[in-house]
């Protein structure tokens, strides 16, 4: 228990805080006192610190059975993790027709990625991390197209491309694919069990 109160908890807290700072007005200040330099650093610095935490309270919290998934919803989680690399490379592209479809794409991966995780486990531990992090997701969405609003939309600087969306589709197949082949080492839980 003490992993997820003092390990997995408080990262998620420091990792959804770091990413909120703008939101809670905080960053401007922040950069200017530190520098911007500076800044990135600390900040790069307390995401990595956040992750390790939240990885490392995950891999020691107890086992705590809130509900037991379905197994035939297995199939669909994979599904919609392939959805959400995808999703989330498309974010991380230059412009796309499906960044131009889907309003935030790398944040709405996030949330297909939380609920898919949350159809295949139902321990504390994992509804804690795959149901935070889709909520941070929304909230950071939601101030993201109030800002934008506000501003009024700026006129894209050029027009979508289709190799783009077909670079998230390739990069989005392999993330999955890597992910699928070392989730055991990487997170302590084999997708694929050797013959």
């Amino acid at each position: 228990m003490a992993a997820l109160i003092l390990l997995l908890i408080p990262g998620l807290l420091i990792f959804m805080g770091l990413h909120l700072l703008r939101e809670l007005g905080w960053r401007d200040t922040l950069q200017q006192r530190l520098g911007l330099r500076r800044y990135r650093i600390l900040f790069s610095l307390g995401i990595v610190i956040s992750l390790v935490m939240i990885v490392e309270g995950k891999a020691g919290a107890p086992f705590i059975q809130l509900w037991v998934p379905p197994y035939n919803l297995r199939s669909l989680t994979h599904l919609l993790m392939i959805s959400a690399t995808i999703l989330f490379m498309a974010g991380n592209l230059p412009r796309s027709y499906t960044r131009d479809m889907v309003i935030h794409p790398m944040l709405v991966g996030v949330i297909v990625w939380g609920v898919a995780h949350l159809l295949s486990n139902g321990d504390l531990a994992s509804v804690l991390i795959f149901g935070m992090l889709p909520v941070w997701a929304i909230v950071k969405i939601i101030s993201l197209e109030r800002t934008k609003k506000a501003l009024g939309s700026p006129t894209p600087e050029r027009r979508p491309g289709l190799q783009w969306d077909a670079a998230a589709i390739i990069l989005g197949m392999i993330a999955y694919s890597v992910f699928l082949v070392f989730h055991g080492q990487l997170f302590g839980f084999a997708l694929i069990v050797p013959i």
